[in-house]
């Protein structure tokens, strides 16, 4: 087959976007579990559209029942549920109190395995803050249990400007309570880097429900960049393109996690210049990784 000249750019240009997306065990449209790690804010819902294949991907968001929550309660006549507002974010935390209490995080996970067979298990996506190891413990024996590969249950953490994040907190549809936003920063940050500093040493018990893939992601608009046409525009064809975008990759599947001196030094550098840590914890961190100022 012959393409034209417009055809053969258009192919280059989505073969060099593909090689920059991020793909879990080639593509495939079962069996993968990702846990999508970070501070509330900081862009995974991005990152999921942008920088890797989330349409393969059913995405377990809590934050979206505590939506369907305030629809329901309309519906139902329920007054103290239903006059909410997402904007507020006292009654943001009311829902989060509710969601915890009507136990909706194991609901939905019930749902998504329901009637699925071992050899077509969905490809789940779990939005997480990590700012509890629980976020990951309590969830990932379930899904080995349910038949998952430990092989293809992977983790990405999205690191993001924590000052950027609480601007941009104030005009999002949900707003979050600062106090919650901040913690939801610095105790992601936290767990992530006690986790990469344990699991380097080649804890295999650490890699017994998670041994897939791990990556970090960079998400500040500085560091990602779009296709853009010969006028410097995004084109209008097509969604916008991701052209570049920073992340590291620190453990690959099956395998340890990266002892590379340079990857591990970068990972850290990232999470000490955009997560809200105090200089003790900034200290105490270096200090762990034996990073020099």
């Amino acid at each position: 087959m012959i393409l034209s000249l417009f055809e053969f750019m258009n192919l280059n240009k989505y073969q060099e976007l593909e090689e920059k997306l991020i793909i879990f065990s080639g593509g495939k449209n079962y069996g993968q579990v990702v846990f999508m790690a970070g501070g509330a804010g900081s862009g995974k819902g991005f990152a999921i559209k942008n920088f890797m294949q989330g349409e393969k991907f059913k995405v377990r968001d809590v934050d979206e029942w505590k939506k369907a929550l305030i629809k329901l309660a309309k519906i139902k006549g329920n007054e103290k549920i239903s006059g909410l507002n997402l904007r507020n974010p006292e009654d943001v935390f009311k829902l989060h109190v509710i969601v915890r209490e009507k136990g909706i995080k194991d609901k939905t996970l019930d749902m998504l395995l329901n009637g699925a067979k071992k050899d077509r298990l969905p490809n789940i996506l779990f939005d997480i803050t990590m700012k509890d190891s629980s976020d990951i413990s309590d969830v990932a024996p379930k899904l080995i249990d349910a038949g998952y590969d430990a092989k293809n249950i992977h983790l990405v953490w999205v690191l993001t400007d924590y000052k950027q994040a609480a601007k941009a907190n104030k005009q999002r549809d949900r707003v979050v309570p600062d106090k919650i936003l901040f913690m939801s920063h610095q105790k992601a940050a936290m767990n992530m880097l006690q986790r990469i500093k344990s699991m380097v040493g080649g804890r295999v018990y650490g890699r017994k429900h998670v041994d897939g893939q791990v990556h970090v992601i960079l998400n500040n608009r500085d560091k990602t960049s779009f296709y853009v046409d010969k006028n410097g525009e995004l084109y209008t064809d097509k969604p916008p393109v991701v052209k570049d975008f920073a992340y590291v990759t620190i453990k690959k599947q099956g395998k340890e996690y990266e002892k590379d001196r340079g990857i591990l030094t970068q990972v850290l550098r990232w999470a000490l210049e955009n997560a809200p840590l105090s200089p003790q914890s900034q200290s105490a961190i270096r200090k762990k990784f034996d990073l020099g100022r």
